[in-house]
């Protein structure tokens, strides 16, 4: 007799689908706490350990951003700039240091990705937009949004994100250098070069 999957496999098996649409949307592999968190926000019940073995399993490689199965160029059109702001997080004047990330959130109309700009002097939102696509669009959307709303001299202003697909593409490093402001990144796999906007997701989603 046919042995039928046991629930477990079939888990595993919608998981891993929903881990490879989410890096197929990203163009690379974000990373396993990332791919993690944007699961467990589409209500997965998983755990890191297990995304990272499910994985690996297919030939993923979280630490060089690419499968393991590819033997395709870095991906032209990108631009990644050095980690200048290092952890230095207590910013005494307002408009000189901003700091952004993305993540996956729950909407009237479905899941959407959340792009967030704070300024590090207040640890206070200055923009924000919402997409359903987790683009180069979506962040410029936001510093336009952030921009018109604070109006930063750009030559005093540092901005500050993780290496993800959208902060390094060439329109959004073009959009910031075009204003004369500093572009700062982490370095890879060092979540807590971002701490603070990491924090503020934190607690965000508790409170949603």
């Amino acid at each position: 007799l046919k042995q039928l999957p046991s629930t477990r496999h079939k888990e595993n098996s919608s998981l891993l689908k929903f881990l490879k649409h989410i890096s197929d949307q990203e163009h690379c592999i974000p990373g396993y706490r990332k791919l993690w968190e944007a699961a467990v926000a589409h209500g997965f019940d998983c755990s890191k350990g297990r995304v990272q073995r499910l994985l690996q399993s297919v030939g993923y490689r979280s630490k060089s951003g690419k499968r393991r199965y590819t033997s395709r160029a870095k991906k032209e059109g990108t631009i990644k700039a050095s980690n200048l702001l290092r952890r230095q997080f207590n910013v005494k004047t307002a408009n000189t240091v901003w700091v952004s990330d993305i993540t996956q959130v729950r909407c009237k109309d479905g899941w959407q990705y959340l792009c967030v700009i704070l300024d590090l002097y207040s640890r206070k939102v200055v923009g924000w937009v919402t997409s359903r696509i987790n683009n180069a669009e979506l962040v410029i959307k936001t510093l336009k949004k952030a921009w018109s709303a604070r109006k930063p001299d750009g030559s005093n202003l540092l901005f500050h994100s993780d290496q993800g697909a959208q902060y390094v593409a060439k329109e959004t490093v073009k959009w910031l250098t075009n204003r004369v402001v500093t572009v700062s990144m982490t370095r890879k796999g060092n979540c807590r070069d971002n701490a603070c906007s990491e924090s503020y997701f934190a607690q965000y989603k508790k409170q949603s």
